[in-house]
């Protein structure tokens, strides 16, 4: 590859732990000499890290981080590890533009994958959620002319909020204006790391079951990659008759469209 043209990755990271990195995000990392990433991931990634220049992104201004990736990328591709994944609500979009056709944004498990691994549970589900909203607290205050909470969950079958900026108590009044105070909600962090948590609730009882727990950081000003799933699907049992449905409907079809064919 010819001097200074050299890719810039994008690797879907997760919600933390170096397990979730795909094979492709693997194989783009090994190929860096120098990484960006935030904590926790120079630590759960260290065996993947090993022998690489490790850099945090946000230590630098947007210009001087530029100018470094640049002069890097002349001799081998340079990584940034993306926290979650690059699909919402990621900071690391300008920089993707910038280098543009040099960028390379690789897919990982996303938080949201994980946590609804974790808790076994489809986040649709015929005659129960025909939507799910993807949505933050903290970005409605900065839009300022948005929708607020309830306004949203009106409209959401299922509610996914990301950074959550709220003490539980007024993000349960917020949500009343669409959800029902029984709605059952999951609250996850540090999906699939040490000392991951899971806290089944309903809308009412947030700041009941999570107590004292500073899940989101705002009393430490450390939050860890928490998410709220807000909806009925958390405790709806799907109905086994739409398997068979789906069957005759694609499966028996298509087999007797290839036997018409053969």
């Amino acid at each position: 590859m010819s001097d200074q043209n050299h890719p810039i990755y994008f690797i879907g990271a997760g919600p933390g732990d170096a397990k979730y990195l795909t094979l492709e995000g693997s194989e783009a990392l090994a190929s860096c000499s120098l990484v960006y990433a935030v904590d926790p991931y120079p630590e759960t990634f260290a065996r993947h890290l090993s022998g690489m220049i490790v850099q945090d992104p946000f230590e630098r201004v947007f210009n001087e981080l530029i100018q470094e990736v640049d002069e890097a990328a002349r001799s081998a591709p340079v990584g940034f590890l993306v926290p979650g994944d690059i699909t919402v609500f990621s900071p690391f979009l300008p920089i993707v533009e910038h280098f543009a056709e040099r960028s390379r944004v690789i897919a990982g498990v996303g938080t949201l994958n994980a946590a609804a691994a974790l808790i076994k549970q489809t986040l649709d589900m015929p005659g129960v959620s025909h939507s799910v909203v993807l949505t933050s607290p903290k970005h409605i205050d900065k839009a300022g002319d948005a929708m607020d909470l309830g306004q949203l969950a009106r409209a959401a079958g299922t509610m996914v909020l990301y950074m959550n900026n709220r003490p539980l108590e007024q993000l349960a009044e917020e949500l009343s204006g669409g959800f029902a105070p029984d709605t059952p909600a999951a609250i996850l962090s540090r999906v699939g790391m040490e000392g991951e948590k899971v806290y089944r609730c309903t809308v009412s009882t947030m700041a009941e079951v999570v107590g004292e727990d500073d899940i989101f950081g705002l009393v430490s000003g450390d939050p860890s990659l928490a998410i709220i799933i807000v909806g009925d699907v958390l405790k709806a049992k799907s109905d086994p008759a739409f398997w068979n449905k789906r069957k005759e409907k694609f499966w028996n079809k298509k087999k007797e469209k290839n036997k018409k064919q053969s």
